[in-house]
């Protein structure tokens, strides 16, 4: 479980709120409203965090959990609206709450891959930036050279990974790394870790490649139409 981000000048990812906060779970994102204090002054806050942030959570299925705090269904409405207007996906606990128990417990098979969260991040990564997150990360541009990025699940760059990239940094050996030009300083997947040239042809291929773990080894591939 990990305190969901706001960007930063450094590119380090943080919470949002004292107050407000977002986690990321295997499961996908949730916002914690507390149970206590201005209900206004909590939905000023968010708006105000989502306005700063929204490119980091666009298109992202969010739970919102309420804990013994009891609203109105006018005021389940706006909250509902606030955070659609963001381009996010709300959902109450309360209504999901036999479905999540269900979750839970795939969340223990082979299956969990079905249930963890993606973000997507609409920008370059720049030297100096480290983006990091628990689940599986989409970057919108490029991750240049002395950029960091890391996730537990997948890593898929929609540009040129010239940086360091780190998939299934829980431990996951199924993750993978894709690029439209995979050219990275470091490469690693769970534990194993390879560089451009000790991963793939001396020949720089212009075009999308997919790393993964085979035999023990990372294996860079030419993505098939």
């Amino acid at each position: 479980m990990a305190e969901m981000p706001s960007p930063e000048a450094s590119g380090k990812m943080e919470s949002l709120s004292e107050n407000v906060v977002f986690k990321g779970y295997k499961t996908g994102l949730t916002l914690v409203i507390p149970e206590v204090g201005s209900w206004e002054g909590y939905l000023q806050d968010l708006r105000i965090r989502l306005e700063q942030s929204h490119d980091f959570f666009m298109g992202a299925h969010i739970v919102i959990e309420l804990g013994k705090r009891l609203i109105a269904e006018k005021e389940r409405s706006a909250l509902r609206e606030t955070i659609q207007a963001y381009g996010l996906n709300p959902r109450f606990a309360e209504e999901i709450k036999n479905k999540s128990s269900a979750a839970n417990e795939i969340e223990k098979t082979d299956e969990v891959d079905q249930f963890r969260a993606t973000i997507t991040v609409k920008k370059t990564v720049r030297s100096g930036q480290r983006i990091s997150f628990e689940g599986n990360l989409v970057i919108m541009g490029d991750v240049n050279p002395g950029a960091e990025v890391i996730a537990s699940g997948d890593i898929v760059v929609l540009g040129k990974l010239r940086g360091t990239a780190h998939a299934g940094a829980e431990g996951d050996e199924t993750a993978k790394i894709v690029a439209f030009q995979l050219r990275p300083v470091q490469i690693r997947i769970a534990g194993v870790i390879t560089r451009d040239s000790e991963s793939g042809p001396k020949a720089k291929y212009l075009g999308p490649e997919i790393a993964r773990i085979k035999d023990g080894m990372i294996l860079v591939e030419r993505v098939s139409y």
